[in-house]
């Protein structure tokens, strides 16, 4: 595949990759949360109205609005309006936001805090030329020379945010940065990597470095395998058997041509015996 692509000046927006290749959603919930986030601040969306503007109906937008509110991509919140009448608001997150973060009180302007920002542009397998580009060092960090964390490490940490029973250190992260890598290069997204990495935690956590390691190594999924190709005439793309030309397309010797014209015939008369005794 080639791709060729613009360099827009004015009305665009940018979005990363992570989310553009989210596996745990939907083409449909993608291509949503890509028109939701292009919209300005203060814009209203409605199931009816999104569904107006585009050939899907409004079964599949609320399936898709579904599929962003589970994945933490959107929340909806009911407040009261100035005439008093409750109204639903949704809030729109490019990255999935916090479930810890408290939501803005009833007339606040101040969005919620939304989760960790995805430090990678795409996998190591994506051939990305920005992936493990690291982000901004956090204040001060210059002046102590230190090296700043790793894009796995950064997602490893992340994880005590919202679950503060997997709290790791710095250098906890790193001794774990090959284990997620590992996941990266295998096709895994970072909202797979956190599900699997959360989800059905015990009470209580002694050891989280430990715990994370075990998942890592005994979860890590399958590397993707290529769909099989399957050989087509070169002439008309019709299927055709290994190491076998179409006959539609190649002349055959006229010892074929008469076996083929043979169980044609052959193929007629049975299906006319088989009309006859319907």
């Amino acid at each position: 595949m080639r791709v060729y692509r613009t360099a827009p000046t004015r009305a665009f927006t940018t979005f990363s990759n992570a989310l553009l290749r989210d596996a745990t959603i939907s083409w449909c919930a993608v291509g949503l949360l890509a028109y939701l986030v292009s919209l300005p601040n203060g814009a209203r969306a409605s199931i009816r109205k999104l569904s107006d503007q585009r050939k899907e109906g409004r079964d599949r937008i609320g399936a898709a609005l579904r599929e962003l509110e589970e994945a933490r991509y959107l929340r909806r919140l009911t407040r009261r309006d100035r005439t008093g009448q409750l109204r639903t608001e949704y809030e729109v997150f490019d990255t999935p936001y916090d479930p810890d973060a408290p939501a803005p009180a009833p007339g606040s302007v101040e969005a919620p805090t939304a989760g960790p920002v995805p430090e990678t542009a795409g996998n190591p397998a994506s051939g990305d030329p920005d992936y493990g580009a690291p982000g901004p060092l956090p204040p001060g960090e210059k002046t102590r020379g230190k090296e700043p964390p790793s894009p796995a490490a950064r997602l490893l940490t992340s994880l005590g945010r919202s679950d503060p029973r997997l709290t790791l250190g710095a250098d906890e992260a790193e001794r774990l940065r090959t284990l997620v890598e590992e996941w990266w290069s295998v096709g895994a997204s970072d909202a797979l990597i956190r599900e699997t990495l959360t989800s059905g935690l015990p009470a209580r956590v002694h050891a989280p470095a430990a715990l994370l390691a075990d998942r890592l190594r005994r979860k890590k999924p399958a590397p993707r395998t290529a769909a099989p190709v399957h050989p087509e005439c070169d002439v008309c793309g019709a299927p055709v058997p290994e190491g076998a030309s179409c006959a539609r397309c190649v002349p055959a010797t006229p010892a074929v041509a008469g076996f083929v014209a043979a169980a044609l015939r052959g193929g007629a008369s049975v299906r006319q015996v088989l009309r006859r005794r319907c």
